[in-house]
C-alpha cells in the first residue's frame, strides 16, 4: 500500500507482479536466424575486406561452438600481513607462539641454504 504521495513502504512494490518477461520470445525469434548467422560469419571470415573483420568473423564462430577461452586465475593474495602486535601487549601463549614461527622459519632457512650449497 502507499504511504503517502506515491511512496511505497520498505519492501512493498507498486508492481509486485513484476514486468512481464519477453526474454523467451526474443530469444526464439533470434535462434530462427541462427543457421544464416553462423552462414554470415563464416562468408566474412572467408571473405571480409579487411583482416579485422576476418579474424572477428572467426572468433565469433569459435566462441560460439566452442565458448570463450578459461581465463587463468591467480589464485595468489597479495595482503600484508597485519603488524605484529607489541610483546609487551602478548600473553605468555602468544609470544611463544611467536617464537614457535621464528624457529620454524629459521629452521628451513637453514634447510634451504644446506641443498642450494649441496647443488653447487
Amino acid at each position: 500500500m502507499a504511504a503517502r504521495k506515491g511512496v511505497w513502504q520498505p519492501g512493498q512494490s507498486g508492481n509486485p507482479k513484476g514486468r512481464p518477461s519477453i526474454k523467451g520470445e526474443v530469444e526464439t525469434l533470434a535462434r530462427t536466424y541462427t543457421v544464416e548467422a553462423l552462414e554470415t560469419l563464416a562468408n566474412l571470415m572467408r571473405n571480409g575486406a579487411s583482416d579485422n573483420v576476418r579474424m572477428a568473423a572467426a572468433n565469433a564462430l569459435l566462441n560460439r561452438g566452442w565458448g570463450l577461452p578459461r581465463q587463468a586465475i591467480d589464485g595468489s593474495l597479495a595482503i600484508a600481513p597485519a603488524p605484529p602486535k607489541p610483546i609487551e601487549r602478548m600473553s605468555l601463549a602468544e609470544v611463544e607462539a611467536e617464537l614457535a614461527i621464528l624457529d620454524e622459519k629459521r629452521r628451513l632457512a637453514m634447510i634451504e641454504s644446506s641443498v642450494e650449497t649441496d647443488c653447487d
